[in-house]
């Protein structure tokens, strides 16, 4: 699980991406310059696209500080994001856990065990810039309006998330010296946002971005075990695999009953 971002920590937060900044850098370009992967234009709509290539499993789990996972069976892997968070989490949580699936050479049980701080810092480095490229310039050329309101319009133009977005801009305003910003967003970035989708409406923004999808979605990984099973009928751990869905669908039930 990623570490959670406050005012307080937001400078050592910064720090720790200038430390990893290169080499992330490099990752994401090698990624942005794959055509076999860069197959469409959209951010957020290629990451699904490259989650349900692993077999990606969309389910609401009512825990907002869980954004995803990946599961690990038997040397499979099998990403997990909850659809319970908006769908800007949702986004930047997909490019979070395709570092894990394609970068991540530490560990593979970084969620379940080991001490995995860097990696996770990582992990959300990546998100950002897979996601949010140009946002301290789309930033500064925005009309006249107030602070927040131009931070709403951020995350919709890059379909980001408040505080990723925040950290992206807070990174610019430290290596611009605008110590203005840099004071601005310190003050709002632990503000919390009941009315979001009114904000954004007010606005004229689309506010679907700021509320959850509820999606449950299995088909990926169901899909991904018919190929199997059909390219080698005489095997049985089919059946295992089959049993594993099964208990996952099982364990959605359970979440979004609606007598919970």
């Amino acid at each position: 699980m990623s570490e959670l971002i406050t005012s307080a920590n937001l400078d050592l937060v910064i720090k720790k991406n200038q430390e990893i900044k290169n080499e992330v850098d490099v990752q994401a370009m090698k990624l942005q310059t794959n055509n076999a992967i860069m197959k469409v234009t959209s951010p957020p709509q290629l990451a699904l696209l490259i989650l349900h290539g692993f077999g990606l499993v969309q389910m609401p789990i009512e825990d907002r500080f869980w954004s995803g996972a990946i599961y690990v069976k038997d040397k499979k892997v099998i990403p997990v994001i909850n659809t319970a968070l908006p769908r800007a989490n949702q986004y930047f949580a997909a490019w979070h856990e395709i570092y894990h699936l394609i970068f991540d050479e530490v560990s593979f049980d970084h969620f379940i065990k080991c001490d995995n701080t860097l990696e996770e810092r990582k992990a959300e480095y990546f998100a950002a810039c897979m996601l949010l490229a140009g946002v301290d310039r789309y930033f500064v050329e925005l009309q006249e309006m107030d602070f927040i309101s131009k931070i709403f319009c951020c995350m919709s133009a890059f379909q980001a998330p408040y505080k990723a977005v925040m950290v992206s801009l807070y990174e610019y305003a430290v290596q611009s010296e605008n110590d203005n910003l840099r004071i601005k967003i310190k003050e709002a970035f632990d503000l919390r946002f009941n009315d979001m989708p009114e904000r954004f409406r007010l606005l004229g923004l689309d506010d679907s971005l700021v509320m959850p999808s509820y999606v449950i979605n299995t088909s990926s990984l169901q899909e991904k075990i018919r190929k199997s099973r059909d390219a080698n009928p005489d095997l049985n751990y089919h059946k295992d695999n089959e049993a594993f869905l099964a208990n996952i669908m099982k364990e959605i039930a359970m979440i979004t009953r609606k007598d919970k």
